[in-house]
């Protein structure tokens, strides 16, 4: 089954990007001056993304140096364990829908802390794949387009994460565990 699963994840993108450039081909669109075009506005929309950047970067800073994070961890960590998700990945779970980069830096510190092919460590990489964040999406780029309104999209962001993080934890339990 990880074979499989290892020969799936190395051809997918490949074969996606094939399947973009040929239905691109059969539709007689110009690829190279699309992608160009495409870059430029990238850019555009990256230079009104700053301030959005940097107010939530400011504020997941402030979260973490205040203690909050620690604050909500600890009445958390007894019913999970109870339910088979191990209190190590709690904080990953938390800052994921938050910040990638602090995502990315206590999966790090997971990784270094129990080895990267620890059960531990195979469910907080997968964990970082399986889901978003949530909050940086909808405050950079909703902001930076111009959308006042998120309506229902940060509750079905921060759904789709609970469905990664628990399917994150379950795969890894069964394709490791």
């Amino acid at each position: 089954m990880a074979s499989y699963l290892i020969t799936l994840s190395n051809s997918a993108v490949p074969l996606f990007v094939g399947l973009i450039l040929l239905v691109a081909k059969f539709r007689g669109v110009k690829v190279h001056e699309v992608f160009v075009q495409g870059a430029a506005e990238g850019f555009d929309i990256a230079i009104k993304m700053i301030p959005y950047l940097v107010a939530m970067l400011t504020a997941i800073g402030a979260a973490r140096t205040s203690g909050l994070l620690e604050l909500v961890l600890s009445p958390l960590q007894g019913p999970l364990t109870i339910l088979g998700f191990p209190s190590e990945l709690l904080p990953i779970a938390l800052m994921r829908p938050l910040s990638g980069s602090a995502s990315f830096a206590l999966m790090v510190d997971a990784l270094q802390t129990y080895g990267p092919d620890s059960l531990l460590g195979l469910m907080a990489s997968t964990l970082q794949g399986a889901t978003d964040t949530t909050f940086y999406i909808l405050a950079v780029y909703f902001g930076s387009v111009g959308v006042k309104r998120f309506r229902y999209a940060p509750f079905v962001g921060l759904i789709a994460d609970l469905a990664g993080i628990t399917s994150a934890v379950l795969l890894a339990r069964l394709v490791w565990g």
